[in-house]
């Protein structure tokens, strides 16, 4: 076995923080040293190119840990997919959302020495791989803004969103969307509508805690997209708090489905995000790509 953990350089302000001598050192204290490989990206496509260095080794168990956020995890998902390889991650990015389905507490780095390896399910997105969650509407004029937050003060980290969150609630938004879902029965369902978030969720959480599909699981197979029609404007605070701590199911403004797959479209431009990563599209197509990667568990 052999075990990389990288490090990426695009993190940002997290309740863990390990670097490369933290790692070795804990290593080599426990004789393990061999079992190891650490890197920091230093450059751009720095992390694109140590993933598929370490693909390229010939070992019968390949690792990879990385130290990161969701988007980079994100990439490094992209790179492993369709490779004999194992993820794990140790959460050190601004949100960590995706780390929300794991238990860290207490976490250490000797955790790592134990691992189990599961698969878990991926979403592909047009011709991406989503890891966590891809979204539409509000939630990504927030995340956009966020950025923008943390672009002028990096020390704002998970302040950021809410900032975002209590500056965007004044400029409310809808997509005009077109969808046609094949639900988990197969069943087929179409329908257009005026929708202010679009959730397509694999994880339960995105945007810095926020909870839009508590049910969710990694590794069952489904996807379940949670969608927000257009509602009266004094409902919005009660909402946003209800979807924040996952208590918005009884909500009749929202409503969520389970799928396998499915197309949404718009004749105007919409702005989205995989994984915190924003673009633009007229359409999306997805569809749940079971047991896509495996998966590695630390337990203690």
């Amino acid at each position: 076995m052999k075990k990389l953990f990288l490090i990426s350089s695009n993190a940002g302000a997290t309740e863990f923080y390990f670097n490369k001598n933290d790692i070795e050192k804990v290593y080599k204290n426990h004789g393990k040293e061999d079992e190891i490989i650490v890197y920091e990206t230093k450059y751009k496509t720095h992390l694109e190119k140590i993933v598929n260095d370490f693909i390229k080794l010939d070992y019968k168990d390949k690792i990879i840990i990385l130290l990161g956020g969701d988007g980079s995890l994100n990439e490094v998902a992209n790179l492993c997919y369709g490779h004999d390889i194992a993820l794990g991650l140790i959460p050190t990015g601004t949100g960590n959302d995706f780390a929300k389905n794991f238990d860290y507490k207490n976490f250490k780095i000797e955790d790592t020495f134990n691992i189990n390896i599961k698969p878990i399910d991926l979403i592909k997105i047009n011709d991406k791989y989503c890891v966590n969650i891809t979204s539409l509407g509000f939630d990504t004029e927030v995340l956009l803004r966020a950025y923008q937050y943390l672009e002028k003060d990096k020390t704002l980290g998970k302040r950021a969103y809410i900032k975002a969150v209590r500056e965007q609630v004044f400029h409310l938004t809808y997509n005009n969307l077109s969808m046609d879902l094949v639900l988990a029965d197969d069943s087929k369902i179409s329908f257009k509508d005026e929708f202010l978030i679009s959730a397509i969720c694999n994880g339960s959480y995105y945007g810095s805690g926020f909870n839009p599909a508590p049910a969710a699981k990694i590794d069952d197979g489904i996807i379940n997209i949670v969608l927000a029609k257009k509602f009266p404007k004094l409902a919005l605070p009660s909402l946003i708090l209800k979807y924040k701590k996952g208590k918005h199911q009884s909500s009749k403004y929202l409503s969520e489905l389970k799928v396998k797959s499915g197309t949404i479209k718009s004749d105007k431009e919409f702005l989205a995000n995989i994984d915190g990563e924003i673009f633009k599209d007229k359409k999306i197509n997805f569809e749940v790509v079971p047991k896509a990667i495996n998966w590695a568990y630390f337990y203690k």
